[in-house]
């Protein structure tokens, strides 16, 4: 933990040596603990497959990347005052885990996800249970846990087949809702932001028009409903988000292209990546295997950026968030 580190730069944002420093020593506080929280979620699937069609989704993703880490935290610093040491302490998704199950029997396996959680010693973090189902941009069950016993703490979400894969079709548009586009198209066509982020609201919610709510999911966590969409946002604004959203893809994806060959060349020379810098290249494998099973289905890809634990970046991919 004595490596000196470096000032970091990603998407408009910097972390001083310091800075990068505190984040990173979280992060691989998180990289150490993966493997046996790898082991018990699987454990979990494998009990629910058969009576709850339960799958894993992106387990070789389950740590979140060190450069999307470094951005939250320098954003949380630059736009809302939030020091990275406090981000680095409240942080539960850097593990992160996504369970589907089939519609009809999602209310039960979540349930029984809840039953072994709590006798592997896990509680939900207070106020982190939230149930979107209702909501029209976002839906499925995002939850926090944490050992009651040690600091360990994931996140879990629970989504169905279907509204698993529309949130990864949209992760674009997440993207670009969250990060500084909104801003920049603001500024440049003097139009209020909040009127391009209902535009991105829109086209996200087409996504999930034909998603199955799942029965009884109203009985789990706290409902919440993140968005109201306007029907009256102007097309124009529409169809400007969607520009920006397969420009975002098609970079996105020729981003994870280029990483893939760059480790690819690394590997053929001889060169070994291990500990944090294996954790993140098999983020990046897991995601594109991820991305490769939406493309099957909607023919839309995506794809993250992610560094061997740069001293720099510039620019990242996705959460399933």
């Amino acid at each position: 933990m004595s490596e000196r580190m470096e000032e970091w730069q990603g998407e408009g944002y910097t972390l001083s040596p310091e800075q990068n420093r505190v984040v990173t020593e979280r992060w691989q506080r998180a990289a150490t603990a993966r493997e046996d929280m790898d082991a018990m979620m699987k454990g979990i699937q494998q009990e629910t497959a058969q009576t709850h069609g339960s799958k894993l989704e992106g387990l070789e993703y389950s740590l979140k990347d060190a450069d999307s880490f470094r951005r939250k935290a320098a954003a949380d610093w630059e736009n809302d005052g939030v020091p990275v040491e406090k981000t680095a302490k409240n942080i539960n998704d850097l593990n992160r885990y996504t369970l589907t199950f089939e519609p009809d029997t999602y209310t039960e396996g979540v349930n029984r996800t809840y039953e072994r959680l709590r006798e592997a010693g896990y509680e939900p973090i207070p106020n982190s249970e939230k149930n979107t189902w209702q909501d029209p941009v976002y839906k499925g069950i995002n939850t926090s846990w944490q050992h009651t016993a040690s600091e360990e703490k994931f996140e879990l979400q629970f989504h169905t087949p279907d509204s698993f894969t529309a949130k990864m079709e949209n992760h674009e548009l997440y993207e670009i809702s969250r990060g500084r586009k909104l801003d920049e198209l603001s500024r440049r066509d003097k139009v209020p932001k909040e009127n391009y982020r209902q535009a991105a609201d829109l086209l996200q919610n087409e996504r999930y028009k034909n998603v199955k709510i799942p029965p009884g999911q109203e009985t789990i966590g706290q409902q919440k409903i993140r968005a109201k969409l306007n029907p009256g946002v102007k097309p124009e604004h529409v169809q400007l988000i969607r520009q920006e959203e397969a420009k975002l893809r098609a970079e996105n994806l020729a981003k994870a292209e280029a990483k893939a060959e760059a480790k690819k060349q690394a590997e053929q020379a001889g060169l070994d990546l291990d500990g944090p810098a294996q954790a993140e290249s098999q983020g990046l494998r897991a995601h594109l295997a991820t991305q490769a099973t939406v493309q099957a289905a909607r023919k839309k890809p995506e794809a993250p950026s992610i560094d061997p634990m740069p001293a720099q970046s510039r620019s990242r991919g996705p959460s399933l968030k």
